[in-house]
């Protein structure tokens, strides 16, 4: 942080109690007194002397506030407005001396729980499932989650102005190893509210309680209502207690200000029987939300003339991801050129009943929006496939064009891909991809 940042201090006052010979600064007389230095000299040095790793910033400021009072109101102007959890789980300690890495996720989120002032300024708080694993878990047959980490978790998010600054939550546990994490039920949802009144950007993967009754439309309409300020994103992954009646009942609060909205494997599932969201969810959303950028349905039995009345009231989506949605037909592909002519990403990657793009569709899809920008280039530059109905005639049509990632699994399309010899990436394929999460679950270089 520049002096600028800080105009007008004055040095600050000691008695002769609170010197550099005193014990609770831990000074030697021949040391130079720094906290006798004006606060712009004082903040210069501790700038330069900062970790570049951000999670080492924390152990960094954690120390210096440790040394006197003093100290620590610089180590909270310093103090970081991130997490991510995991990098603690495989962490370096500062001046240890030795390049082995422990885990210290534990000990840093007991931390944050103590000190308030760790909290205070905090924007955004990420959560994968590497975050929430027991350690070593590759000498383990079997990965288990920790419980004292979903613990602390719960206490964090459920106690009243526990983060009163925090914008982005986003807790994504896709992984067969955490199916049954349970950190959020009906009870603990309604907590929320209260301890993160500034929240804007919520994404829950995978981290609901099972049941098919557990969350009730009416309990879920009523966290939305409690929420402080207007969400902006919202990413629902994996309950299985979601159904079209869940949907309609919040649309109408949190609808109008949304940007990003992702309904991802959302299903009422029980032993006797699966309920997909339907075109019954795609009316609520048609009607109240009319600003997306992001839109994702993905695992429903949504149809395309649902999906026309989303796209027809959201034209300025960007980013589409229609993966395993069995009842979608040819006539998708219609739909997305005529509503979305600058759509930069489409996701289509698993394959679950009828396949709506085919080597044409998505040659008609480039078509239309080269035509759009009047031949200066498409606007799409990633594409993710299933490659049961596509052939390296459409792709490379694709390619050629402009689109610039593919995500695929390994397969013959993918090495006909490869033999092209284009410089387009190539990355796993993922139909649970969520675009409000930070973490790009399952893309990775092939």
């Amino acid at each position: 942080m520049s002096s600028s940042q800080h105009p007008g201090r004055k040095r600050p006052r000691f008695d002769s109690n609170n010197n550099v010979n005193s014990q609770n600064n831990n000074c030697n007389t021949s040391n130079i007194n720094l906290l006798s230095l004006p606060d712009e000299a004082l903040n210069n040095i501790i700038s330069y002397s900062l970790p570049q790793k951000e999670c080492q910033v924390w152990e960094w400021i954690g120390r210096l506030s440790q040394i006197c009072r003093s100290l620590r109101r610089f180590a909270k102007t310093y103090a970081p407005t991130r997490i991510v959890l995991k990098d603690f789980r495989r962490y370096p300690r500062l001046n240890s001396g030795s390049d082995r890495s422990v885990d210290v996720r534990v000990e840093f989120l007991q931390s944050l729980h103590n000190c308030s002032w760790k909290r205070q300024h905090l924007k955004e708080f990420y959560v994968n499932y590497e975050a929430v694993l027991r350690i070593p878990m590759e000498e383990r047959f079997e990965r288990r989650h920790c419980s004292t980490i979903k613990a602390l978790l719960r206490t964090l998010i459920t106690t009243p102005s526990s983060f009163l600054e925090l914008e982005w939550l986003d807790i994504e546990l896709h992984d067969e190893f955490s199916n049954d994490y349970h950190l959020v039920n009906a009870e603990s949802l309604q907590l929320i509210p209260d301890a993160l009144p500034a929240l804007q950007k919520l994404c829950l993967s995978n981290c609901f309680k099972k049941g098919i009754g557990e969350i009730s439309p009416h309990q879920l309409r009523q966290f939305f209502a409690n929420l402080k300020k207007p969400l902006t994103s919202l990413s629902l992954c994996g309950p299985e207690w979601m159904t079209d009646a869940h949907v309609e009942g919040i649309m109408s609060i949190i609808g109008e200000n949304l940007v990003r909205l992702e309904l991802v494997d959302c299903i009422a599932w029980d032993v006797a029987q699966e309920e997909m969201l339907s075109d019954n969810s795609l009316v609520p959303i048609a009607h109240h939300c009319k600003q997306l950028k992001s839109f994702s349905m993905v695992g429903s039995h949504i149809t395309s003339r649902g999906l026309e009345m989303v796209l027809s009231a959201n034209m300025g989506i960007t980013t589409l991801n229609l993966s395993s949605n069995r009842r979608l037909d040819t006539g998708t592909v219609d739909i997305i050129s005529k509503y979305l002519p600058r759509l930069e990403e489409l996701r289509n990657s698993w394959y679950n009943g009828r396949e709506w793009l085919s080597d044409a569709g998505l040659i008609a899809l480039v078509d239309a929006q080269e035509k759009e920008s009047d031949g200066s280039g498409i606007f799409l530059k990633l594409l993710s496939l299933n490659s049961s109905y596509l052939t390296i005639r459409g792709v490379k049509h694709a390619i050629e064009k402009g689109v610039k990632e593919i995500e695929i699994n390994e397969g013959e399309l993918h090495n006909s891909i490869v033999d092209l010899g284009s410089d387009v990436k190539l990355y796993q394929a993922n139909h649970l991809y969520v675009d409000g999460s930070k973490y790009e679950r399952g893309l990775s270089h092939l």
